[in-house]
């Protein structure tokens, strides 16, 4: 199958890095320095964080934690407007292109509902 047949609605998305909730229920995903292991012993000073921080706004937060490795990306969007209604316009683009964004950065994977990662 071609990546440009695959239909992104379909797709299952897998968180691949750690992450915490605030009492506000605001995620910060920690995403590693280096990727590497030697890297990051060698590169990140001793008193230095091994991650980056990136704090995602309510909507990113509550897309985040729908993501399971079960739902589809049409099921997390899907769930995003039953939790906000209208104050989440076109909920289906808007999700898939915070997808596209997510798997870019290494955020996530996405795969088939046969497990074939995209």
């Amino acid at each position: 199958m071609k990546k440009q047949d695959i239909n992104l609605l379909t797709l299952i998305p897998t968180r691949t890095f750690g992450w915490s909730e605030d009492e506000e229920g605001v995620v910060t995903v920690d995403m590693p320095r280096f990727h590497v292991a030697w890297m990051q012993r060698l590169l990140v000073p001793r008193a230095k964080y091994p991650y980056i921080r990136v704090k995602l706004d309510r909507f990113g937060s509550h897309v985040w934690k729908q993501i399971d490795g079960v739902r589809t990306v049409l099921e997390v969007a899907e769930l995003l407007r039953a939790e906000f209604g209208d104050a989440v316009e076109d909920h289906e683009a808007r999700v898939a292109a915070f997808m596209r964004l997510l798997q870019r950065r290494a955020f996530v994977t996405l795969k088939t509902a046969e497990g074939e990662v995209v």
